[in-house]
């Protein structure tokens, strides 16, 4: 069976499957709203309250739930800076990506490599976030300007005749590292435009990103 296919806001099915007049559209399979959540969700809390500290935390907590507490977010402060500075200018995520893609040591002795992986303007892989929820592990989302972190998703979910798999998002949960409220994007409400990437950030063994 081919890997299914997950996609962010759809505007409308018929679409995907166009073709001639008299064609036959398969029907698809509209299962109710589902929601996946980090339920045990603590946003480290920046030292400063300007837009570098707050992506630093979320590279903090991102690690964390790899279980690497080694590197806090003074570090990558300090590594994007030059120092322990507030920087107000908007995120880029590719130069994000430049600042923690690398090899580092941890504090056992073992080595490891960070990757961090830009998804740009509204994600095309739902079903991917939906997975890394699950996993208890967030993402860094870029909503006008602004890094916010991923705690939930409320989607719909088709399924084609032949078992294919799609996925719809309609809400996604964000908790700002600067604000204790969480925020909310809702597709029927919020421009998709609005919305700059997400960035994840993954562990592992030097050797596996040879």
């Amino acid at each position: 069976m081919r890997r299914a296919v997950a996609i962010l806001l759809i505007a409308v099915v018929v679409p995907l499957w166009a073709g001639k007049k008299d064609q036959i559209l398969p029907q698809l399979m509209k299962k109710p709203p589902q929601t996946v959540e980090i339920t045990d969700f603590k946003v480290p809390k920046p030292k400063q309250a300007c837009p570098n500290w707050a992506w630093a935390a979320a590279v903090e907590l991102m690690l964390e739930q790899q279980n690497v507490v080694d590197y806090k977010q003074d570090f990558w402060v300090t590594k994007s800076a030059g120092g322990e500075l507030c920087i107000e200018e908007s995120i880029d995520l590719d130069q994000l990506k430049h600042w923690v893609d690398g090899d580092y040591k941890l504090m056992d002795g073992t080595d490891a490599h960070f990757e961090a992986t830009v998804t740009p303007g509204a994600p095309q892989d739902v079903g991917h976030f939906i997975g890394l929820l699950r996993d208890n592990r967030t993402a860094l989302v870029l909503w006008n300007g602004r890094p916010y972190l991923l705690k939930a998703i409320e989607y719909d979910e088709y399924i084609y005749p032949n078992g294919q798999r799609m996925f719809e998002a309609r809400k996604l949960t964000l908790l700002d590292p600067l604000a204790k409220a969480p925020v909310i994007f809702e597709k029927t409400k919020d421009n998709l435009d609005d919305l700059g990437g997400m960035l994840e950030v993954k562990v592992g063994p030097i050797e596996h990103w040879r």
